[in-house]
């Protein structure tokens, strides 16, 4: 009697440091592929409580799955596997597409696809803010492993930027890693034809070594805040208040409530706050925000006190 072997499905890790734009890169892709007929689905981890993005993929009618308050490499290990098995027993994807916190590490997620069974690793693929970024000195040992273990870089925001600070970053990238092949997407768009199938000798190789991942959020401090208050807010109060957070708080996202101009999608990365429409079809019921940065108790931000700041400037 022959035994038919079971299919593996493709799956793609997507990691990033912190707002560097992996969800709108992801959203455009899936999007891409579901023209096209294929089955996709997607799986979103997040380091804090609230997850603002794949709320959004949902809201595409994509289908995903959340894992919050932990990393897949390391604390949530259990609940990925299960979600993993959840998944192809009840959609029969044809691809499968891991959106990896900002805080993960993806040696850790590349080895757990490749011990699944019914998984393939497809590719390892790092994305890259060009605006913010400045070299590795003051990031995490996390960052730097993101531009190491991956198959494929992409610098996203190349709209925002001269042709000097492409070249500046690089030659940050090229000090961790000479031999991946490095991609633009333009307004955070990537031809799904360039992004599959770049599974390299050189990432199979690199995790064939040694590598400790146990510790990486706590080596690297990363943390973050879950905010929700009532009342509208003006754009100008809203910055004024984001001025005031120290250096620590790395990246900020959530929904507001504008006066005048309705609920609304905030992202701050480093320096730079941007609002877009909400996608939300009804209006939530409070706005929320969650603060993710470095060594965020030591810099004493309090969620009370924050709170209270915000419900300060609310009308």
């Amino acid at each position: 009697m022959q035994i038919m072997q079971q299919k593996t499905i493709p799956t793609t890790v997507f990691t990033g440091f912190l707002g560097s734009g992996k969800t709108t890169i992801i959203a455009n892709i899936i999007e891409q592929l579901q023209q096209s007929g294929q089955q996709v689905v997607y799986i979103k981890n997040e380091i804090g409580a609230e997850n603002i993005d794949a709320q959004i993929m949902k809201g595409k009618h994509i289908t995903s799955r959340e894992l919050l308050n932990g990393c897949i490499c390391c604390t949530l290990v259990g609940p990925f596997l299960t979600a993993i098995n959840e998944i192809i027993e009840q959609f029969t994807p044809e691809r499968i597409i891991i959106e990896a916190s900002g805080a993960a590490d993806p040696a850790a997620i590349a080895l757990m696809v490749d011990g699944h069974p019914r998984l393939e690793r497809d590719s390892v693929i790092s994305i890259i803010d060009v605006v913010n970024f400045s070299g590795y000195k003051d990031l995490s040992i996390t960052a730097k492993n993101q531009t190491k273990f991956t198959d494929l870089i992409v610098f996203n925001k190349v709209e925002l930027v001269d042709l000097e600070q492409k070249r500046r970053v690089v030659g940050y990238v090229r000090e961790l890693n000479e031999t991946s092949p490095i991609l633009e997407a333009p307004g955070g768009v990537l031809d799904p034809k360039l992004v599959f199938g770049t599974t390299t000798t050189e990432l199979t190789n690199l995790l064939s070594q040694p590598h400790d991942h146990s510790r990486h959020l706590s080596q690297d401090g990363l943390g973050s805040l879950a905010l929700t208050f009532s009342g509208s807010v003006t754009k100008e109060k809203i910055l004024a208040w984001i001025a005031t957070l120290p250096k620590a708080v790395f990246r900020i996202k959530g929904i507001v409530k504008i006066k005048d101009t309705g609920e609304m999608l905030l992202n701050t990365v480093g320096e730079r706050t941007t609002f877009s429409p909400s996608p939300f079809a009804e209006e939530r019921k409070a706005n929320s925000l969650v603060l993710i940065g470095f060594r965020l108790e030591q810099n004493d931000l309090q969620t009370d006190e924050l709170t209270k700041q915000l419900e300060k400037i609310t009308q």
